[in-house]
């Protein structure tokens, strides 16, 4: 099971939005067994699958009650079906603040390990796990970089973006202390086509030394539509032009990470 978690500690430029695209294109298009993984307390990507409770079990009982930890669960038993075929996922809701504040103070065994272990236990059931992560980097975002095996960073070209990308470049050097595998990977968003965005995009390509996505997200209003109606944006609009280019990303994806996937 490849882990690619989607991270940016600015908000507003298409984050659960490029994991829930990517998720959807993998499992609907593509066939692959999909584990979704909710690890922003916000709870978008479960509103987007179908699957947020507020007061449902999810990812904060996995990283604070496994039988692992001497809790009560197994991984298999907090994972929950969608409707759509070959995607699951693991929820979250508000609870998840509570428990980075006890990851926090528990000191006992490694906290930032959990994750990693735990999806030890469902690896062979999966073929990719796509974790949407929360804006701080706090104790459950360390666990899902420590998880993972690529980082896929969404930036809006507009210059503080740009910015956050090299800050999460720098953090990784400490999760590669765990994680020695991690890479990290630009995808440009909400593009709009002028003089300025393109010269930016051609330097942060070529110049920024960040590895980049070569297909870019075009802004679609259809893409902020989708998001008001709490569906996955290609199951909303299979044609839009932001459609168009997950799908392409989806594509450079699976070469990168399997090799030679025809499209």
């Amino acid at each position: 099971m490849k882990i690619i978690a989607v991270m940016n500690q600015k908000g507003g430029i298409g984050k659960t939005m490029t994991a829930a695209s990517i998720a959807y294109i993998l499992g609907q298009e593509q066939e692959k067994k999909v584990l979704v993984i909710d690890a922003d307390q916000q709870g978008n990507i479960s509103m987007l699958y179908g699957a947020y409770d507020p007061e449902g079990r999810g990812l904060p009982d996995l990283l604070e009650n496994h039988e692992r930890e001497g809790g009560t669960y197994t991984t298999s038993e907090l994972i929950q079906t969608t409707p759509y075929d070959r995607i699951d996922i693991i929820p979250c809701n508000g609870y998840l603040m509570n428990t980075n504040m006890y990851l926090m103070k528990t000191e006992e065994g490694n906290q930032i390990l959990r994750l990693a272990e735990d999806l030890e236990d469902v690896a062979a059931a999966y073929d990719y796990c796509v974790i949407d992560c929360g804006l701080i980097m706090d104790m459950t975002v360390m666990n899902a970089l420590v998880a993972a095996d690529l980082v896929i960073v969404p930036v809006k070209l507009g210059g503080f973006e740009i910015e956050a990308a090299d800050n999460m470049d720098e953090q990784l050097e400490s999760i590669r202390k765990f994680n020695d595998r991690i890479r990290m990977k630009v995808l440009i968003t909400m593009r709009q086509k002028n003089k300025t965005t393109l010269q930016v995009e051609e330097w942060l390509k070529e110049n920024s030394g960040h590895d980049c996505f070569q297909t870019v997200i075009r802004r679609s209003v259809v893409a902020e539509k989708s998001t008001i109606a709490h569906v996955p944006l290609l199951k909303f609009s299979k044609g839009c032009i932001a459609s168009q280019d997950y799908r392409a990303v989806t594509y450079e994806l699976l070469r990168d990470l399997e090799g030679g996937q025809d499209e």
